[in-house]
């Protein structure tokens, strides 16, 4: 089995490649910048500021994606849910904390059961938080990638059931998707991130939007830093087993390579 990179369809994800837009420390970015994500971590922890707790959540996140069988994973996961939960009392009008306190908790619904994930309201708390943090930036290409992976995740695990629980919707979540890559027609991670979990819902349906969302991020340009790189790398291994071997195939690679 591939050591691999992401924690969730979310993620694939831009939305953990990116640094947080304030003012983590210079010695954290370029920890993060060369792969080592948890000394990023703690580097980003001391400093204790909204920002900086935002970008240790991050970087926690990386950890978890390119190591996704470590045995300390569940203990990275509630180490960036802390931070994330705790930029947000020390900035309650951040974005970034909010969707990256979504994208924590999303990640953690998928390491537990179905009934679990409900008695904890994962679904409901994650899509409030990005309402939220789309209430206040409407053009966040972040936020909308996220709601997209949302729905159709939500329609992955519950189907119909899930669909008339949480009011996901496929429609919405490929708008959403849409959306997210108009914004930001350069970013290979979301494009990753909606092929990626258009392959998990349905691989016989959506292998031909899948094999070129794929395409188009291995066509893009060069990567910003080794946790985009690592993505990049194996985003080009699903599209080969899918192209050698046929989308059931290519499913289960996903599921190889994503918690």
């Amino acid at each position: 089995m591939r050591l691999t990179l992401l924690a969730a369809p979310l993620l694939a994800l831009a939305l953990v490649a990116a640094p947080a837009s304030a003012d983590p420390p210079s010695a954290a970015l370029r920890l993060y910048a060369a792969g080592d994500y948890l000394a990023a971590a703690a580097s980003a922890e001391a400093q204790a500021s909204p920002a900086a707790l935002v970008f240790a959540a991050r970087a926690l996140m990386a950890a978890c994606m390119t190591a996704p069988h470590q045995r300390d994973v569940d203990a990275w996961l509630a180490r960036a849910e802390g931070s994330a939960a705790q930029a947000l009392s020390l900035d309650p009008s951040s974005v970034d904390a909010r969707l990256q306190l979504a994208f924590t908790i999303g990640a953690r619904a998928r390491r537990v059961s179905m009934a679990e994930a409900v008695a904890r309201n994962y679904a409901p708390r994650g899509r409030r938080l990005i309402q939220e943090a789309l209430a206040r930036a409407p053009n966040n290409a972040e936020a909308h990638a996220l709601l997209g992976a949302w729905h159709l995740e939500v329609l992955r695990r519950g189907g119909r059931m899930g669909a008339a629980l949480y009011g996901a919707r496929l429609e919405t979540g490929m708008a959403e998707f849409q959306r997210a890559r108009a914004l930001a027609p350069d970013d290979a991670l979301i494009t990753i991130q909606y092929g990626v979990a258009l392959l998990q819902l349905d691989p016989e349906r959506y292998s031909p939007n899948a094999a070129a969302l794929l395409g188009e991020a291995d066509n893009s340009a060069p990567p910003r830093d080794a946790f985009e790189a690592h993505t990049r790398s194996e985003a080009r291994h699903i599209a080969q087993v899918l192209e050698q071997d046929g989308p059931r195939a290519a499913e289960q690679a996903t599921r190889a390579a994503f918690l």
